[in-house]
């Protein structure tokens, strides 16, 4: 004879009372009743599922974690049911759940299932369809993952793309503030020098070799031969060391550097 108190219970079940009599009977005879409290692990992931869950009260969370951590899937109050359920092919939960309010279950054996299924139609029928919406909102979690796999992903590129273009306009303008001040001392030292037409004829002569080498040069010599650290290794242009670089003619009248 069940316990009237559990069948009572079973009655007013939001899922599972308003099959008949009889099944709710058979539920009674053949469960066995558990409580879990507060913050206890009613199961953990991996861990084999062996029992149908009726929860007659309390609240636990399911969690499940794909690497990004725990992220809460599904709740279970009273009324509900979970765990293992007939014509489930699950057998290892995908994840663990928590206790959140202290909770009674009543837990029907899988060695019970075949007799369930042919004694308890109308169960077997409330259980298939709880089957199907937990399948289904497993598989909205798993696109819901995936799509925010998919725009972490998206939005890293894209960090990384934004980042490559203004890192480099932030060394150019860095090498142009140095180069600025170069040419300003090259300007004032030859300004200084007082240097003749043939001086600065044999400047212009230099610095067109030199534009002409660097066009015979390919891209990544070109640029090596730009850094800041060749420049360094320069000394500084000075009058003395510009006169020095030219040799001076007999006479010559001077003229401003050409641009």
């Amino acid at each position: 004879m069940p316990d009237a108190d559990l069948l009572a219970r079973l009655v007013r079940h939001r899922t599972l009372g308003s099959a008949p009599r009889q099944e709710l009977e058979w539920l009674a005879d053949h469960g066995a009743l558990r409580h879990f409290g507060r913050g206890e692990t009613a199961v953990r992931k991996g861990q084999s599922m062996d029992s149908l869950w009726i929860v007659l009260s309390g609240h636990y969370v399911f969690y499940i974690d794909r690497g990004l951590g725990p992220r809460k899937v599904f709740e279970w109050r009273e009324g509900d049911v979970s765990g293992l359920l007939p014509y489930s092919r699950m057998t290892t939960p995908p994840g663990e759940a928590v206790v959140a309010e202290p909770a009674d279950l009543l837990t029907i054996h899988a060695r019970h299932f075949p007799e369930l299924t042919r004694e308890c139609p109308t169960v077997t029928a409330a259980l298939v369809h709880v089957m199907l919406d937990r399948a289904r909102a497993f598989t909205s979690s798993d696109l819901h993952d995936e799509k925010m796999v998919s725009m972490g992903r998206m939005a890293a590129g894209l960090a990384h793309e934004l980042n490559n273009p203004a890192s480099a306009a932030a060394r150019s303008a860095k090498l142009l503030t140095g180069a600025i001040a170069e040419a300003e001392s090259a300007s004032r030292a030859i300004a200084g020098a007082a240097l003749t037409e043939a001086q600065f004829e044999a400047i212009d002569g230099v610095r067109r070799a030199c534009a002409n080498a660097a066009a015979a040069l390919p891209p990544i010599a070109t640029r090596s031969c730009l850094k800041p650290a060749c420049r360094a290794s320069s000394p500084p242009a000075t009058p003395a060391a510009v006169r020095a670089s030219v040799s001076p003619p007999p006479s010559a009248k001077g003229r401003p550097p050409s641009a």
